[in-house]
């Protein structure tokens, strides 16, 4: 037997005069200690700023549309579909009959799609894609409204005016719809609700009673809507861009900072695979 080539010269099997711990051990902990502060950095420091487009976000991991809420106020906020039009949180039902096998490695939408990849399912478990829509579709029979009226980054999407807070998930007008379209699903399995437009449509069509603390309709002032949506864009258009241009030149400090943390985030995992390469290579190649 020969003798074993050593990981540089043994450079890092050397130990510190202090702790007692080789080189080796402090290298792998200051490599990951950089990786978890790349990420820290990147997680609060960039990406909350796009906090925004975490909806827009959501829907193309998704496959799915995406669409402006507008409030009482007509204050809009950008959200995925499956929060703009889905009554019903899938992935929090306890489902009984399942194995530990299938609750942790799989997506929760094998529950309602059989016919899922289980590939996918194992993907889409660990990369947290949400498929709410699709499950709604299929227990809906496919019974859904699209209406889209804007592109927002190569997405669909549609315009709703809530102002009522329906979509809010801790809103009592929420929580009164969710109990009352779970109790007309189980007793019409064949037709049931699973979107706000249906459920408004029922409502209208008196299919449905109001539950007291529901609004199926709310009157907005007039000069509400004109502040909103001014008739002449030409001074709303001005003082936007004035705005972008503010906002760009105060964050612009914090762009140059941010757009390390990826790379660093990167090269660390990079180095630290590197070594661990270059160690197996070594103990088998002499």
């Amino acid at each position: 037997m020969g003798t074993p080539v050593l990981y540089f010269g043994g450079l890092f099997n050397y130990t510190d005069p202090i702790f007692g711990i080789q080189i080796y051990i402090w290298t792998w902990g200051a490599l990951l200690f950089l990786a978890i502060c790349a990420w820290v950095g990147f997680r609060y420091g960039m990406w909350d700023k796009y906090k925004p487009l975490w909806g827009l976000f959501g829907a193309i991991k998704a496959g799915t549309q995406a669409a402006f809420i507008f409030n009482m106020g007509l204050i809009s906020e950008l959200m995925s579909e499956r929060d703009a039009k889905c009554i019903f949180d899938y992935s929090t039902i306890k489902y009984t009959g399942l194995s530990w096998v299938r609750r942790w490695f799989f997506n929760y939408a094998t529950v309602f799609l059989p016919n899922l990849p289980p590939t996918k399912a194992i993907v889409y478990k660990f990369a947290g894609v949400n498929m709410d829509v699709q499950i709604a579709k299929k227990l809906q029979n496919y019974d859904w409204e699209n209406y889209s009226s804007v592109t927002v980054g190569g997405v669909h999407t549609d315009i709703i005016l809530d102002a009522d807070r329906w979509t809010v998930r801790d809103s009592p007008q929420h929580k009164l719809i969710e109990q009352q379209c779970d109790t007309h699903n189980e007793a019409n399995p064949d037709d049931q609700i699973h979107a706000y437009s249906k459920y408004m449509r029922y409502i209208m069509e008196k299919k449905l009673p109001l539950p007291v603390g529901v609004l199926d309709y709310i009157i907005i002032p007039w000069s509400r809507i004109d502040s909103s949506f001014p008739i002449s864009k030409v001074s709303s258009e001005t003082e936007g861009a004035n705005r972008q241009f503010a906002k760009e030149a105060e964050e612009a400090d914090n762009n140059s900072l941010s757009k390390y943390y990826f790379p660093i985030l990167m090269g660390g995992f990079a180095f630290a695979f590197f070594l661990l390469m270059i160690r197996v290579i070594i103990h088998y190649v002499h």
